[in-house]
């Protein structure tokens, strides 16, 4: 009896072992599916994510790992790994549509007979089941305030002094290279302000920002001596890190991530610009005047501009929330501006004509994008993609004023007298003229802005700067047009006839108008990173920190 007791314990000691072991087996299989089937969600998966896809390649992992049953033996949920609400401890929850996923979920059950050996009848079987989910997730750090290599020291120059009130104020066009060419790591700058984490960063004020950004910099270096100007801009204590720098919920960002120097530089000016205009009259002025001579006319023109919504630097994943918005979302500053052109055209023929003051009002119509797909970095590859939605607004031109509550163009007409003569000038033509013209807006989808974005930075050169510059139809595309009305014809001198006149005034001021967007309102427009009906938006980091496997997870419920 006692050798039989030994031979039963023996035996159930090595039907254990098995036990374990097939759990072991098991519980490989599952974490290998859920990290192939991560490949493919929303967050990691390119520009064709697919529960098909996701169940194939889970699938295809788990039988290289030795699984052998029905393939409906595995249960693929898609879903998103995140910590349960005021705990730290992550969970797996479900979701109803793969655009909002980032994570796979593979769990596998099955029935063993607790002994091979001695009758099941008598022992019986038990069910084993494990799970494991796995999530794979790219973040981008974007942002749409980037310059061109076109943008001009000068335009930059006098968006500063605009701010610090400093009309004389000057940028060197060096500072200029050094701005846009430099960007600055997430530890590095958490460091100089003393905090702790990207938390703690959002909460302090546009001053210690600058003052921060300043040290990373080097005080004595051109870009800081740039913020250190900065720091004494009216309001900037009253700026908010979070106003420039935005961390979509829940995204882990980590220390070696790097912004781009100068669009978080014009992100602060904007929004310093937006709490100096109130004060006011709702207009900030740029001390950018222009002298402009079209061969037909001489023009001098003032700038005010208005600031609807300055842009952030954005960082986050590729995916949708809940409601079906994009998670990671970017804007162009919100801008419009207020010109006053005063015109001296030359004479024409036999007529001459007095100096016209043209008010000319822009809104740029801005732009908006979403970070919409990411590829992996998977087997030798050390980089990912990264693909954008775009969507460029209308851009408005036209005679007349802006509205200072909501930045849209308020048309108006200008009065024209035409003289003949010089010493006793007579009235030859009395009109209204009016200006307008736009830039059509246009959605562009998938754009990729990089294929193949390094996980790494280089030692020496730092993390790649990719930019997407799109100039829309810029100033070719504007479709402009000049109507005289309310023409009333005094004395014409002979040989002048007025359909003629007409329309030689109208082509003249639209030459005009023409030179005024190219000389002054697109280069102004272009170094806030939005042109005349353009975007330019700049990748400066992306990281796959966030990958992760996670066995036996608590599944949450879904939404």
């Amino acid at each position: 009896m006692l050798l039989l007791v030994v031979i039963i314990l023996s035996v159930m000691a090595l039907d254990g072992a098995r036990l374990y072991s097939l759990r072991g087996e098991m519980q490989a299989q599952v974490n290998v599916a859920a990290q192939a089937g991560a490949s493919a969600t929303q967050s990691c998966g390119g520009l064709a994510p697919s529960t098909a896809l996701i169940s194939q390649r889970a699938l295809a992992a788990a039988q290289a790992q030795g699984f052998s049953a029905e393939a409906d033996a595995l249960t693929i949920s898609t879903g998103v790994i995140e910590a349960a609400a005021n705990t730290n401890v992550l969970g797996f929850r479900p979701v109803n549509f793969i655009e909002e996923s980032n994570a796979v979920l593979v769990s596998y059950s099955r029935s063993e007979p607790i002994s091979l050996l001695l009758p099941e009848s008598v022992f019986g079987s038990i069910d084993i089941t494990v799970n494991a989910a796995a999530r794979k997730e790219v973040t981008a750090t974007l942002s749409a305030a980037g310059s061109t290599a076109s943008v001009d020291a000068g335009v930059v120059g006098s968006l500063l002094g605009a701010v610090l009130g400093d009309p004389a104020y000057v940028l060197d066009p060096t500072d200029l290279s050094s701005l846009r060419n430099t960007t600055v790591e997430l530890g590095e700058l958490l460091t100089a302000v003393g905090v702790a984490d990207v938390a703690e960063l959002l909460t302090l004020d546009g001053q210690e920002l600058a003052a921060g950004l300043r040290d990373v910099a080097g005080v004595a270096s051109p870009v800081g001596q740039v913020l250190d100007d900065l720091l004494a801009a009216n309001g900037i204590s009253t700026v908010q890190v979070s106003e420039v720098l935005d961390v979509v919920e829940g995204t882990q960002v980590p220390t070696d991530s790097q912004f781009p120097l100068y669009d978080m530089l014009i992100s602060l000016v904007l929004n310093v610009a937006e709490t100096q205009q109130d004060a006011a009259g709702g207009f900030l002025g740029v001390p950018l005047d222009l002298n402009l001579n079209t061969g037909l006319a001489n023009v001098v023109a003032t700038t005010d501009l208005r600031v609807g919504e300055p842009p952030r630097v954005v960082v986050g994943p590729a995916r949708q929330d809940a409601d079906g918005n994009w998670r990671t979302r970017f804007y162009s500053p919100d801008v419009s501006l207020r010109l006053n052109a005063e015109i001296e055209l030359l004479p024409l023929g036999l007529v001459n004509v007095a100096t016209l003051s043209l008010p000319l009002a822009v809104n740029a119509g801005g732009a908006e994008g979403a970070f919409v797909g990411a590829r992996c970095a998977t087997g030798t590859r050390n980089d990912v993609a990264v693909i954008l939605d775009l969507e460029r607004s209308i851009a408005r031109l036209g005679s007349g004023t802006i509205d200072p509550d909501n930045g849209e163009v308020v048309p108006q007409s200008v009065s024209l007298t035409v003289l003949s003569g010089v010493l006793l000038p007579i009235t030859v033509l009395e009109a209204d003229v009016q200006v307008s013209g736009e830039v059509p807006g246009v959605t562009e989808r998938n754009v990729v802005i990089s294929d193949d974005y390094p996980l790494y930075c280089d030692a020496v050169s730092g993390c790649s700067n990719d930019v997407y510059a799109d100039t829309g139809d810029g100033i070719g595309g504007l479709d402009l047009d000049v109507s005289l009305s309310n023409v009333e014809a005094g004395t014409l001198p002979v040989g002048v006839l007025l359909g003629p006149l007409e329309n030689l005034l109208e082509s003249v001021l639209g030459d005009v108008v023409e030179g005024l967007a190219t000389a002054l309102i697109n280069p102004l427009l272009e170094a806030l990173g939005v042109g005349l009906g353009g975007v330019t938006v700049t990748l400066s980091s992306a990281t796959q920190g966030g990958s992760q496997v996670i066995e036996n997870v608590p599944v949450v419920a879904g939404n």
